[in-house]
């Protein structure tokens, strides 16, 4: 098999042109925004609190859809979406061709070199041992198909190998084999192993990829698509959480969970001991863990009652939107979710997913998602045209340029302002010299003076404005 390089289809987050990965933010459209000391024009400090915006917003606190709604329109994601895979409707087993197919789909053809995180570049025996570990030449004719469900925030990588390897020395922040990350009880069919058996080849809701077999715990159909029905339970409805510390449990302590994953309570006698502890001030959580055979087992853990989580996902309002985007202000960009962080889509998927919507894994899937009313722009659309939409865009909507995607946040003095996972504010000072400012962080930018490259504003680069609520 040729060694391959992951499809962009797979990322959660920039797509097109270099250019415009490095570009993708804050400009100046007109001189009439000033450039404070932070770089970033039209900032100011009062907007960095949710509350500012959620002042401004119509009807703050109207739920949008019911929780009937928001799941027909998961049912029609899964149903219409080419970028989500309903693994319930996988086969009882697996051909060689099928399987075949998902190792294409999770990298195509390297067609340039690679350099590792010291910038060197990578050795040609390296790649090969790589491609050697694909082990395409063992899959059988027919396989039957495993399930599994992941035991922790996993990496979903396009290779089976934890090698990092980048584009060049100047984008590290842009990992070429991350394709993209598991979260503690995510289920996939399991479809093949690496020749080293350290890896697993998997189908996920996202996509197919490779993952550290050490991730996945695997169980019976039924075992592991019956995790996520599972009632009562919480919703993490903060950034991020951890259980509680425990030296007698450790593959569940202190363990991650991320704004959106939803964790079944253990069904435990109330102020029963849990891993040496009391449980009166947490909650008792059941959690997925891997056996030594590899086989999946649930352990129960605490998840103290103080931290942000809800006995249901939180209602899906404006206000509810600014405040999940706000709890992750300031935050690391992280392509593909590296970094203990997310990248573009990944935060405007996790912002939804707290209220129970899910959004395709990328921000191209997001900006032509068949589920999600949208407005799709071309070469024919005028600037006017392109502007007077974005001017009457509500809180949530979803702005989409080539590879990259912003969240609509509200308006100030007729200036409609954004909310971005993204590395870097772009624009054009009152003396119109292109100025770049290193962001690199979950950010709040106005929208209209974004420069998507030297050139051409990002209004004008908009190629669909997505109402995740349906208008």
């Amino acid at each position: 098999m040729t060694l391959t390089r992951p499809r962009r289809s797979v990322f959660h987050g920039f797509v097109f042109p270099l250019l415009f990965c490095i570009a993708a933010t804050a400009a100046a459209q007109n001189n009439k925004l000033a450039i404070p000391p932070s770089g970033v024009i039209g900032f100011d400090q009062a907007m960095l609190v949710p509350d500012y915006w959620i002042a401004r917003a119509p009807s703050p606190d109207k739920v949008l859809m019911s929780r009937q709604q928001i799941d027909d329109l998961n049912a029609r994601t899964f149903a219409a979406d080419p970028a989500m895979h309903d693994l319930a409707k996988v086969g009882p087993a697996l051909s060689r061709e099928q399987v075949l197919l998902w190792l294409k789909d999770a990298a195509e053809p390297l067609t340039k070199p690679l350099v590792d995180a010291a910038g060197n570049a990578i050795p040609k025996a390296a790649m090969e041992a790589i491609e050697a570990n694909i082990g395409a030449d063992r899959i059988p004719a027919t396989t039957p198909t495993r399930y599994g469900l992941s035991v922790r925030r996993a990496q979903l990588r396009t290779y089976p190998t934890s090698l990092q390897a980048f584009p060049s020395k100047d984008l590290l922040d842009f990992e070429s084999f991350q394709g993209g990350t598991l979260f503690p009880g995510d289920p996939v069919v399991v479809a093949h192993a690496s020749a080293d058996g350290q890896w697993l080849l998997v189908l996920s809701e996202q996509a197919p990829a490779w993952v550290a077999r050490a991730d996945i715990a695997e169980g019976a159909a039924a075992e592991v698509f019956a995790y996520a029905g599972k009632q009562p339970f919480r919703v993490v409805t903060g950034d991020k959480v951890r259980t509680v510390f425990t030296p007698e449990a450790p593959e569940v302590s202190e363990l991650q969970l991320d704004m959106g994953v939803r964790v079944p309570l253990a069904r435990l006698a109330e102020g029963e001991p849990v891993n040496g502890q009391g449980s009166y001030v947490s909650w008792t959580v059941d959690l997925p863990v891997r056996r030594e055979d590899g086989s999946l087992a649930f352990k129960a853990a605490l998840l103290q009652k103080i931290k942000d989580t809800s006995p249901e996902y939180l209602p899906l309002t404006k206000a509810n939107i600014i405040r999940q985007g706000f709890k992750f202000l300031g935050e690391r960009y992280g392509w593909g979710h590296l970094y203990n962080a997310r990248d573009c889509s990944g935060f405007t998927g996790e912002v939804y997913r707290s209220m129970g919507i899910i959004l395709p894994p990328n921000s191209g899937a997001q900006g032509r998602s068949p589920a999600l009313q949208q407005r799709v722009f071309s070469a024919s659309d005028s600037h006017q045209a392109r502007v007077e939409a974005v001017l009457a865009a509500q809180v949530g909507d979803l702005v989409v340029v080539p590879g990259h995607v912003l969240m609509i946040l509200g308006q100030v003095n007729g200036e409609p302002y954004v909310m971005q996972d993204v590395p870097y504010a772009v624009f054009r000072d009152p003396a119109g010299k292109v100025r770049m400012t290193k962001l690199n962080q979950v950010s709040v930018t106005p929208l209209l003076p974004l420069l998507a490259d030297e050139q051409h504003l990002y209004v004008d680069a908009m190629t669909s404005l997505v109402h995740v609520v349906a208008r």
